[in-house]
């Protein structure tokens, strides 16, 4: 069976913006930043990583926008074009109210959004998920702050793991975020405070995966 990588941003809020601001070249900074892990998320040179699942959480808005890499069409590795399908997402919510039934509803193919309901978990909505396998990929002054760090080198199966990326890493809705899920599942910590931007240490984690999965094919030749 097939694991899926399931990356899960944590994010207070996002800019407002328009189609003819991402032409005009004034695409926001933190827009042009969540792109920016959009695109590590899934591009290669010439594909997409069809194994990996982006959930991306506005805490502001309750929104959850999932983007499935075994059926995303039309992200292209231009900002533009991840810019515009981000908006539709949003966009996709606007003026719907809250349905007790609601399931995610598809925006464009391979992305799909629904409004939380108070109370509902982030992760009862990401398929595949294990208790003992998330990690809140995190940066700490000092490494000894928690028990529960854990060197993402040594791990065997990289894709057995939900990883989660809160942003701001010390605002009050993240810490309450972490303190909500911590209470009903064991979090792993690994600090990557040596590696800036959010968008780099998911690159970082897809090297590292398909470096293990290179050495598993040799070794089983």
């Amino acid at each position: 069976m097939i694991r899926l990588v399931n990356f899960l941003l944590f994010i207070e809020n996002i800019s407002d913006y328009s189609k003819k601001v991402i032409d005009n070249g004034q695409t926001p900074l933190d827009v042009y930043n969540v792109c920016s892990i959009i695109r590590e998320s899934f591009c290669r040179s010439y594909s997409i990583r069809k194994d990996n699942n982006l959930y991306i959480y506005f805490d502001s808005t309750h929104i959850l926008i999932k983007f499935k890499g075994n059926s995303l069409r039309y992200l292209g590795s231009d900002e533009r074009s991840q810019a515009l399908l981000l908006k539709k997402a949003l966009d996709k919510l606007n003026g719907v109210e809250t349905i007790k039934s609601q399931r995610m509803q598809k925006s464009t193919p391979g992305i799909f959004v629904k409004r939380l309901l108070k109370g509902e978990s982030i992760l009862e909505n990401i398929i595949d998920l294990y208790n003992d396998k998330i990690i809140v990929i995190n940066e700490f002054e000092k490494e000894n702050m928690k028990s529960d760090i854990i060197n993402l080198e040594e791990l065997d199966n990289l894709r057995e793991y939900c990883y989660i990326f809160p942003f701001p890493q010390n605002s009050r809705s993240t810490v309450d975020f972490l303190g909500l899920i911590d209470e009903n599942y064991k979090l792993k910590y690994a600090n990557l405070s040596n590696i800036k931007g959010i968008e780099n240490k998911i690159l970082y984690v897809n090297f590292l995966i398909d470096q293990k999965e290179n050495v598993d094919k040799e070794l089983n030749r």
